[in-house]
C-alpha cells in the first residue's frame, strides 16, 4: 500500500491451499539444499554411515594386506605339509642310490610348530639346548674339506646371508643368469610347485647332505630323478633370478658360503 495515496500496491490472499503449497515447496527446497551440503562437503563425515575417501582408501589397503597375508599363510601351510611328508611320512631306504637318508627326529615336541616361515627345514632336528650358531660350528674341518668341491647352484650376488640366530637357515642369491644347477650328484627327494609359480626342490646327496632350492620359474627335474654334479635342474622365467638356497649336512643347517663359491 502506498503511504501517500493509500493505493493498494500488492496483495496476497492467504488460503489453506496456498499455505500448504508454500510450506511444501519450502520444505523440498530445504531438503535439496541440505542434501547437496551433505554430499559435496565434508559435513557428511559427521553423519553415521558415511565415510571419508581417506577412510575408504585405508580400508582397501588393509583388505589387500589381509589378502596377501592369507595367501602367504596358505603357501606356508602347503610347504610345511610337503616338508613333513618328506621327513616323516616318506621312507627313502629303498632309493636307487645308496644314500643314507636323514632320520626323522621323533619326540613329543611339536616339531612343526614353526616360529618363522623363512626356514625350510628348521624343525626337523630339535637338539636340546644347543643354539643354532653352535650347530654350525659342530661341522668339523674334515667335513668342510669333504664337501669343499661343490658346484655353485647360481652365479650371482648374496643379498641375504646365513644367520641362524634369526632363524635364517639359508642365503638369498640374485643373478642375471636364470639357470639353476645341482651342487653335486644326488636324488630329488622332493619337488613341489606352489602358488605364484614358486618352485621348491630338495635333493639328497651322499654323506647326509641335503640341498634346498626355492625360486620362481620352471623345473627340469621331478621327484625321484637322479641328478649329476652341475646338472641343470631349473630355470627362472624372468631376470634377475632370485634363489633361496639352504645346505644341510648331517641334519644341521650350515652356511653355504663356507662350502660353495658363488
Amino acid at each position: 500500500m502506498n503511504r501517500n495515496t493509500f493505493e493498494e500496491m500488492f496483495s496476497i490472499e492467504l488460503t489453506l491451499l496456498f499455505v500448504f503449497v508454500f510450506i511444501s515447496i519450502s520444505t523440498l527446497i530445504l531438503i535439496g539444499i541440505t542434501t547437496l551440503l551433505i554430499t559435496i562437503t565434508p559435513l557428511r563425515e559427521f553423519i553415521p554411515g558415511y565415510g571419508s575417501a581417506k577412510h575408504e582408501q585405508k580400508i582397501i589397503s588393509l583388505q589387500k594386506q589381509i589378502d596377501s597375508l592369507n595367501q602367504k599363510m596358505t603357501n606356508y601351510d602347503v610347504y610345511r605339509q610337503h616338508i613333513q611328508k618328506i621327513f616323516v611320512d616318506e621312507d627313502f631306504a629303498d632309493d636307487t642310490i645308496a644314500f643314507q637318508s636323514v632320520e626323522p627326529v621323533k619326540s613329543q615336541v611339536n616339531t612343526f610348530a614353526f616360529s618363522k616361515e623363512d626356514s625350510l627345514l628348521m624343525q626337523i632336528n630339535i637338539k636340546g639346548s644347543k643354539s643354532k650358531a653352535d650347530e654350525e660350528k659342530n661341522v668339523s674341518k674334515k667335513d668342510q674339506k669333504q664337501f669343499a668341491l661343490l658346484f655353485s647352484p647360481l652365479k650371482g650376488d648374496v643379498v641375504s646371508i646365513f644367520n641362524p640366530a634369526d632363524n635364517e637357515y639359508g642365503i638369498n642369491l640374485k643373478s642375471d643368469n636364470n639357470l639353476l644347477y645341482s651342487i653335486t650328484s644326488g636324488n630329488v627327494v622332493f619337488f613341489a610347485e606352489e602358488i605364484n609359480a614358486s618352485i621348491v626342490i630338495v635333493i639328497q646327496h651322499p654323506d647326509d647332505m641335503l640341498s634346498v632350492y626355492r625360486y620362481r620359474g620352471v623345473s627340469s627335474v621331478e621327484q625321484g630323478d637322479l641328478v649329476k654334479t652341475g646338472q641343470l635342474i631349473g630355470k627362472a622365467l624372468t631376470a634377475p633370478m632370485m634363489l633361496n638356497f639352504e645346505l644341510w649336512i648331517k641334519g644341521k643347517p650350515v652356511n653355504p658360503e663356507n662350502h660353495i663359491t658363488f
